[in-house]
C-alpha cells in the first residue's frame, strides 16, 4: 500500500500543488468535476446541498453529455449555477480537458474549492485539477497528493477501505470539512414538463411496476428469455401492469415483451433517462439489474428489486425498501426461486409500511 501510495506520488507529481487551507466561510466559486455515468452525476448531490445550505454564491459543474440530464432540472435557491458539459472523460482529449478548465479560470477567476468527483486515479483527472488550480481541493479515491485538502482523509478512508454507499462518503466529506451536515442521498431533479408528459400515459393503467432488463454492459443484460421468465413470475404474484424502461439499444426486445404479454407497457415517447425516471418515480415497485436505473429509484425512495453481477457495496441500494439479488458473472444465471422469494418479501414489508400500501396490496394472497 505505502509502495503504491509513492508510485502514485511520483506518477501525478507534475500536476501536483500545494492548497491552501479551506475557509468554509469565504467559499465563493466551487466547482465539481463529474464527467462521468449518471450514477457517479447522482450520488454527489450532498456536496451540492451542503454547498447550497452554506450559501457560497456560484456553483459551476462540469457534467459530461451523458450525465448532464441529472442537472438539467435542478435550481439552487441561493447560489448560482453553472452547468458546462463536456466529453465524457474516456473520451475526452487532454486538450479538451484542458480547455474546460482554463475558460472557467477565465471566465469565472480563481476557484476557491474542486470537487474531483471523479472515481478513478488517472492523468486526466489530474490534468483538470492542475489546470484549474484551485485553492484548495476534495476527494474520496485517496489519491496521497499535496493538493487535495487534508479533511479528505476520513471520507477517503470510507470510500477506500471500508467501501462505503458512495453519497455517504460525500456526505463524510462534507462534513469533515466544516460544512453543514446533509443526508447522504442519490438524487435526481425532473422538470414538471417530463413528468407531465409520462403521466399522461402512465396514468390511464392505475398503479404499475417499472421493470428495466438491460444494464449499461452485455453482463448486465437479460436475454428476451430471460426476460419472459421474470415477467411470468411478477404477474404470477402481482396483478399490476408493468412499464418496461429502456434505452434506445432495448428498443426492439421493451416492444417485443409488449407484443407477446397483455399489460405490459412501455412509453411511446423516445426514450431517454430523464423519462424513464419519471416512470420510476411513479412506480410502486423497481425491479431492474441496472445501477443508474436503481439509483434513481433510490433517489425516489421507491422500493426495489436490484439485480446484482459482481456486487460493489458503494452502490448499494439507499431506499427504505429493497432486496438485493447477487447472480455469478451470467446475469441470466438468476435462481427463479430466489426472485420469487425475493418478490414475496419485499411486498410483504411493503404491505406492512404504511396504511395506503396495505390497502394497494390488499388484494394479494402473500
Amino acid at each position: 500500500m505505502i509502495l503504491k501510495s509513492l508510485l502514485l506520488r511520483v506518477a501525478f507529481f507534475p500536476c501536483d500543488y500545494k492548497s491552501k487551507k479551506i475557509d468554509v466561510e469565504n467559499i465563493n466559486l466551487a466547482v465539481i468535476h463529474i464527467p462521468d455515468q449518471i450514477g457517479d452525476a447522482m450520488s454527489i448531490f450532498p456536496v451540492i446541498r451542503s454547498l447550497e445550505a452554506r450559501q457560497i454564491q456560484h456553483l459551476i459543474i462540469v457534467s459530461s453529455t451523458m450525465n448532464r440530464p441529472v442537472f438539467d432540472a435542478l435550481s439552487l435557491d441561493r447560489t448560482t449555477l453553472t452547468v458546462i458539459s463536456m466529453p465524457f472523460q474516456d473520451e475526452a482529449s487532454l486538450t479538451d480537458i484542458k480547455t474546460v478548465a482554463k475558460n472557467i479560470r477565465l471566465t469565472y477567476g480563481e476557484p476557491d474549492l474542486c470537487i474531483e468527483a471523479m472515481r478513478n486515479k488517472n492523468l486526466k483527472t489530474m490534468v483538470f485539477i492542475s489546470t484549474l488550480r484551485a485553492r484548495t481541493n476534495f476527494q474520496i479515491v485517496g489519491l496521497p497528493l499535496k493538493c487535495f485538502s487534508p479533511a479528505c482523509k476520513i471520507p477517503s478512508r470510507m470510500d477506500q477501505t471500508f467501501r462505503a454507499p458512495v453519497p455517504m462518503s460525500w456526505a463524510i466529506m462534507m462534513r469533515e470539512a466544516g460544512f453543514p451536515i446533509v443526508r447522504a442521498a442519490f438524487e435526481f431533479p425532473l422538470g414538471e414538463e417530463v413528468l407531465a408528459e409520462v403521466r399522461r400515459e402512465t396514468a390511464p393503467h392505475g398503479d404499475y411496476i417499472a421493470v428495466n432488463f438491460e444494464g449499461s454492459a452485455a453482463e448486465r443484460t437479460f436475454t428476451l428469455s430471460t426476460a419472459r421468465k421474470l415477467i411470468a413470475q411478477i404477474r404470477s404474484r402481482l396483478p399490476f401492469p408493468l412499464f418496461i424502461v429502456h434505452s434506445p439499444k432495448g428498443a426492439d426486445t421493451a416492444a417485443e415483451l409488449c407484443r407477446l404479454y397483455e399489460n405490459v407497457h412501455r412509453l411511446s415517447l423516445s426514450p431517454s433517462i430523464t423519462r424513464s425516471a419519471a416512470v420510476i418515480k411513479d412506480a410502486l415497485m423497481v425491479i431492474t439489474p441496472d445501477t443508474s436505473i436503481l439509483h434513481i429509484a433510490s433517489a425516489c425512495n421507491v422500493p426495489a428489486i436490484a439485480i446484482y453481477t459482481n456486487y460493489k457495496t458503494r452502490w448499494a441500494t439507499m431506499q427504505d425498501l429493497s432486496e438485493t439479488i447477487v447472480v455469478g458473472n451470467n446475469i441470466n444465471q438468476i435462481n427463479l426461486h430466489e426472485f420469487d422469494t425475493a418478490l414475496s418479501n419485499i411486498v410483504g414489508r411493503f404491505c406492512n409500511s404504511s396504511r395506503i400500501a396495505r390497502s394497494v396490496f390488499s388484494n394479494l394472497n402473500i
